[in-house]
């Protein structure tokens, strides 16, 4: 679809070759040229514009883009593959569905760790011995210099000698979560396999279609300053990468050698095409690494050419400045020195050095695509300092069974139908109106969600359905302001506008903690944690966007319009309740605390037992399957829950470049040792081989032989993250609380953090007390736990800061009940509203999605008592029950001067 109708008659005998080439691999055929044959369309693209088999290469750009228009690229290679890039890059469009929905793409990466210690041990050899050249010279400053680099090679020998592929694992595992999860919201999995292998698991990506993305992602980045050799330029017959000794200044008698490598820097003009090769003696050992970059980003400063910028750290800049003026002096004998910057081994460039360069920073030119600098600048951000081996490259199936997507689907619309139900039922008009709203806050979501390159799972669905719940808050909030300035008389016209400005305070300061505790988790977290922070921000931006102008302004029209005759909906309470809550303040506080202090020690008397294999690690197998017919992954985790094993996936995968289809399951670790190191493994396939056998391959053989590997698992949720994640919580919550004292008053600032910890605490405790494990989906949960809790104790204080002001005389108490009754409709309907979405993805969901709904019943049941119970108390406690210092969060009233029809 997306070839040129002019280039369509040309590109027909091109198609009609990528097919024959795709079938030809199927077909098998040892009397067809292997390289005349290919697993994918892609691939059989790419081969035939290389001129993989044919007799020439074929230029691609001319059939799907206009040349004019297109990334001006003079190398056909190249050019080539740009065009099937930018192809593959359009037919997947922004928004990824997860490993769940889709599957994508698995790999082992192996560390090679023999390389890493010889390269960490060469490292202290070299160091030693320029230690000793500045002790002989009598160089004190070098000496210094030369020491420090020393004691650092030789803490990093020590770690990977004394820690091995572990230690180089935990690195790798990060450098890689940075690498693909930069705004935390792709969804991979990574985690460790045995001792010095990591796996990870891409959703939607293709590696027959795109096999660029391992090479990117597995590439060390190993950054290089060195010196050029002024004096002497290679000659022609010299090979790249071979070494020679040279004297530092063959002008001077005794001058020291040094070793050097013959590496060629190769240019290309972008306006012409014309290519250029330069050939230089870089000295061998480099005089400062990657290590000095605080920061890298891509650039094209004069519009044609890419380049890669980088920033110097304080101490880099430092380092650098010496080097360029240690050059720059040199320039004195009358030649001009160069420092070369080696990526990889390769010479990206030898710019020349004529004065010292002090601060700022560096940059990367070269033969660069706009893809290839950003990639460059992304992986010159979090670079690795060994070699990586790729194993396996498999294409893996959805994580989630069908019948378990369907059940989460129809979950997750229930959900969003009962909120509709609910809204349109109770407000009429404007409730119908909040509805388009929320349809409208959902698309710019999404779009801001396309942006940052989200994958879409099935819990996200679920995140994002409670979003929308907690959404329609900011609504329900107006209506009900709006609702009390109908009951004193007020037009409708007038009472809508006098409601908005009320709640408008209210709306703001509940979104402006929320946004701190945003940002928090973003400038703070990793990963998920930092990903849930990012599309918070989003939420709150456009929830205030569609509340406060796309509902008002349909509001208003149709109030002008006479289309809305009553449109704020029917009453909960009377306005004249009174419910003395203090009275019962003590008494919920106890059994509240007891119920936590219960669930934390059952949680502490379960230890490991409580946790699941994302946070445990599990252990694996694969398992030959038949081709007769199709495998119902559903059924093998039935098969797996039976034995008491609910926490078990089961997927399809197929070995990238042909190969025979497997079934990997992955379950729990086995806890009886007595059953062997991975006996719930040979139970599940044993129960598979009785109940399912048309489902293997070698359903005859014994169940060891079944089982083609077995092998140990890490954690998914990595260590790192489980530690940002509680320190990003409880910074959070000591955010929210010196927040809200600077924002309304010290006692309540105490309160809100004491509620939202207790909703957190509680929340667990009852997740715990029920039977719940926890998996990588919880923290996601908790998280939104502490947004709900958040919102609803910062309006119950804006009513007490507005009472505080209106009620001069009354006393504490009295205030208090005032605000927690006035606002007591609200909080139900709101919590109702959240609670009917959680009670739909328990009841109908499936795996994580169900886990998302039964937190939220927790969390919407335990926010709404302790926004009643436990703030305002702890507020009142706080002050000894009495209004002085209290009255210094009040706030001035909002009057009108036009109201005086009746509605």
């Amino acid at each position: 679809e997306h070839v040129r109708p002019e280039s369509q008659e040309d590109f027909n005998k091109i198609h009609a070759e990528a097919l024959a080439r795709v079938q030809a691999f199927g077909l098998k055929d040892a009397n067809i040229p292997e390289d005349r044959k290919a697993s994918t369309y892609y691939q059989a693209l790419r081969d035939i514009g290389a001129g993989r088999g044919r007799a020439e290469p074929v230029d691609l750009l001319p059939f799907f883009f206009n040349p004019e228009t297109f990334v001006k690229e003079p190398e056909l290679l190249k050019r080539n593959t740009l065009v099937l890039k930018e192809l593959l890059r359009r037919s997947q469009g922004r928004l990824k569905l997860g490993l769940d929905l889709q599957g994508g793409v698995s790999f082992t990466l192996k560390i090679d760790t023999e390389t890493a210690v010889a390269d960490a041990t060469k490292a202290v050899s070299d160091a030693r011995a320029q230690v000793g050249a500045r002790e002989a010279a009598g160089d004190t400053k070098g000496l210094a210099e030369a020491t420090t680099r020393l004691q650092r090679a030789e803490r990093t020998l020590e770690e990977r000698t004394e820690r091995g592929g572990e230690g180089l694992i935990d690195q790798t595992s990060r450098v890689m979560d940075k690498r693909i999860n930069a705004f935390g919201v792709a969804e991979p999995v990574i985690r460790p396999v045995g001792k010095d292998v990591l796996e990870i698991q891409l959703p939607g990506e293709d590696a027959a279609n795109n096999p660029d993305v391992i090479d990117v992602l597995k590439k060390p980045a190993k950054l290089e300053f060195r010196l050029v050799y002024r004096y002497q330029r290679p000659t022609a017959g010299e090979l790249d990468h071979t070494f020679r000794s040279l004297p530092d200044n063959p002008r001077q008698l005794d001058s020291p050698a040094s070793l050097y490598e013959v590496l060629t820097e190769r240019n290309t003009d972008r306006r012409t095409g014309k290519v250029t090769l330069q050939t230089y003696y870089v000295r061998k050992r480099a005089e400062a690494t990657g290590a000095i970059i605080s920061a890298a980003r891509p650039g094209i400063p004069d519009g044609f050419s890419w380049q890669v910028n980088m920033d110097f750290t304080s101490e880099g800049a430092e380092r650098f400045g010496e080097l360029t003026t240690k050059i720059a002096q040199q320039n004195a004998d009358g030649t001009l020195g160069q420092m070369a910057i080696v990526l990889d081994g390769e010479l990206q460039s030898a710019p020349t050095v004529r004065n010292p360069i002090i601060g700022g920073g560096a940059m990367i030119s070269g033969s660069f695509t706009a893809e290839e600098a950003k990639e460059l600048a992304d992986v010159l951000n979090n670079p690795l300092e060994f070699p990586l081996r790729t194993q396996d490259v498999t294409a893996v199936g959805p994580s989630l069974a069908k019948d378990a997507q369907d059940k989460s689907v129809v979950a997750s619309s229930v959900a969003v139908g009962l909120i509709i139900v609910f809204m349109v039922g109770f407000y009429l008009w404007g409730g119908f109106i909040s509805v388009v709203g929320m349809v409208f806050n959902l698309v710019m979501m999404l779009g801001a969600m396309a942006y940052f390159g989200a994958t879409i799972t099935l819990p996200g669905v679920a995140a994002l359905v409670l979003t929308l719940g907690m959404a329609v808050d900011a609504n329900i909030l107006i209506f009900e302001r709006v609702r009390e300035e109908l009951r004193v008389g007020k037009d409708a016209a007038v009472s809508l506008r006098e409601g908005y400005d009320r709640a408008m305070l209210t709306i703001i300061d509940a979104n402006l903690t929320h946004l701190l505790v945003a940002l928090i988790l973003v400038f703070m977290g990793t990963g998920p944690v930092r990903g849930f922070g990012v599309t918070l921000i989003i939420g709150i931006f456009t929830t205030l966007l569609s509340t406060l102008v796309t509902c008002r302004g349909l509001q208003e029209i149709s109030i002008t319009r006479g289309i809305m005759t009553r449109m704020f909906g029917l009453p909960v309470f009377r306005h004249d309740l009174n419910i003395q809550f203090l009275r019962y303040a003590k008494v919920a506080l106890i059994v509240s605390w007891s119920v936590v202090a219960v669930g934390v020690a059952e949680l502490a008397y379960k230890g490991q037992n409580a946790f699941g294999k994302d946070f445990r690690g599990g252990e694996s197998t694969l398992v030959a399957i038949s081709t007769a017919g199709t495998i119902d992954t559903g059924k093998v985790q039935e098969v797996a829950a039976a034995l008491g094993m609910p926490d078990t996936t089961a997927t399809i995968q197929m070995p990238v470049g042909g190969g025979d289809p497997t079934l990997r399951i992955e379950t729990e670790l086995t806890k009886d040792k007595s059953k062997g190191d991975f006996g719930n493994l040979t139970a599940i396939v044993s129960a598979l081989k009785d109940k399912h056998p048309e489902y293997l391959r070698d359903k005859d053989l014994a169940v060891e032989k079944i089982m083609l590997s077995r092998e140990a698992v890490g954690a998914s949720v990595s260590g790192e993250l489980r530690e940002n994640a509680i320190y990003s919580v409880l910074l959070a919550l000591l955010g929210i609380g010196i927040y809200v004292s600077l924002r309304f008053e010290a006692g309540f600032g105490v309160a809100a953090f004491v509620a939202t910890l207790h909703d957190v605490l509680m929340t667990i405790a009852l997740f715990v007390f029920f039977g719940g494990q926890f998996n990588a989906a919880m923290i996601a949960a908790i998280l939104l736990i502490i947004g709900y809790s958040v919102n609803d104790t910062i309006v119950v204080f804006d009513r007490i800061r507005e009472e505080l002001r209106e009620n001069p005389g009354r006393t504490l108490a009295d205030v208090i009940h005032i605000a927690i009754n006035r606002t007591l409709s609200r909080t139900i309907l709101t919590s109702l509203t959240v609670l009917l979405s959680a009670i739909s993805l328990w009841a109908f969901g499936a795996g994580d999605v169900r886990l998302y709904g039964e937190v939220f019943i927790y969390g919407v049941l335990t926010g709404t008592f302790s926004s009643v119970f436990i703030a305002s108390p702890v507020f009142y406690w706080w002050h000894g029950g009495k209004r002085e210092g209290a009255d210094a969060a009040d706030r001035a009233p909002v009057h009108s001067w036009e109201a005086d029809s009746k509605n």
